[in-house]
């Protein structure tokens, strides 16, 4: 299995908390529409036990059975429309994403 991971922060001018409940409702149907895609994560951050408060407002971790599965899903309009929806409530140029392979250490 590979992910995406995404770690996100709201846009300006956009409160958290609209941003969060954006990602969480309407944005799924959205990513739900990507061919290759098996499982959609949506992490949403909260403060630590330390009173912390978190560096982003969510990770999301959107699953591939393979590679080219998501090389191919990134190429497709139904992505562009996710991206377009996210430059809504998401600062994309804050966006860090990486991609993992999963292996369950327990």
């Amino acid at each position: 299995m590979v992910k995406r991971l995404t770690q996100w922060v709201p846009r300006t001018g956009v409160e958290p908390d609209e941003a969060v409940r954006r990602w969480r409702t309407s944005h799924v149907s959205l990513v739900r529409q990507v061919p290759g895609v098996t499982r959609y994560v949506q992490n949403v951050c909260t403060s630590g036990p330390d009173g912390t408060e978190p560096p982003y407002a969510g990770l999301g971790e959107l699953s591939f059975e393979t590679l080219e599965d998501a090389h191919a899903a990134l190429g497709t309009p139904e992505w562009q429309v996710v991206i377009e929806d996210a430059s809504e409530f998401m600062d994309l140029d804050s966006v860090t994403a990486a991609w993992a392979n999963e292996h369950s250490a327990f």
